[in-house]
């Protein structure tokens, strides 16, 4: 799961820790659905995964906020029906992660929950229903941006020009499109991945 090369760049490096410790999570527990996909796989969130790790460090968030969103990032595609929009599978997933944490003692995060629950949808309606939960000091909203931008900059896979970079909530995004098309190329090398156990 994890290209030696690629965790070893200095974007990464700060976050290698950190994302090699949920993709194995991710990897030995976690169960999706949808097995035969090719869009909505392990890999896609494990990239997802390293990417919102990226976007988190460089905004400087907090090892509580970078594992929500790392929990998030390893769940949000898990219980999707289909390859398409699939409306829906971001609040199964957010079930699944629930059901997750009370089933093995984890803790639970609120933020983390909202965010899966609301990434398959408009904006305007995870943001809305964000602002209705939390207080004006809790950070979900960015939470949630730096968490879409991650989603988003995955888009590669799909076709060439599936991301529209317009769409980018965060700046550390902005200057990441570069490197996501190189994360995707370097995870469709062919090469071997390899989990590292700490």
């Amino acid at each position: 799961m994890f290209l030696e090369q690629v965790l070893n760049d200095p974007i990464c490096q700060p976050v290698a820790k950190h994302y090699k410790r949920w993709c194995i999570l991710m990897e030995q527990n976690i169960g999706f659905w949808l097995r035969d996909s090719v869009k909505h796989t392990k890999d896609h969130c494990a990239r997802v995964l390293l990417l919102a790790l990226v976007i988190a460090h460089q905004i400087g968030l907090s090892d509580e906020e970078m594992e929500g969103l790392s929990m998030a990032a390893i769940f949000h595609d898990s219980r999707r029906l289909d390859d398409w929009l699939d409306k829906g599978h971001g609040k199964r997933a957010a079930g699944y992660y629930q059901d997750y944490c009370r089933e093995h003692g984890m803790p639970f995060d609120k933020q983390t929950y909202y965010i899966m629950y609301y990434h398959d949808l408009d904006d305007t309606i995870g943001l809305a229903e964000i602002a209705k939960a939390f207080t004006v000091g809790e950070r979900c909203t960015l939470l949630y941006q730096i968490f879409k931008d991650a989603d988003a900059l995955d888009r590669f896979r799909l076709a060439p020009d599936a991301l529209d970079v317009n769409m980018l909530r965060t700046e550390e995004a902005h200057t990441l499109v570069d490197f996501a098309k190189y994360l995707l190329q370097k995870s469709s090398d062919g090469l071997s991945y390899e989990i590292y156990i700490f």
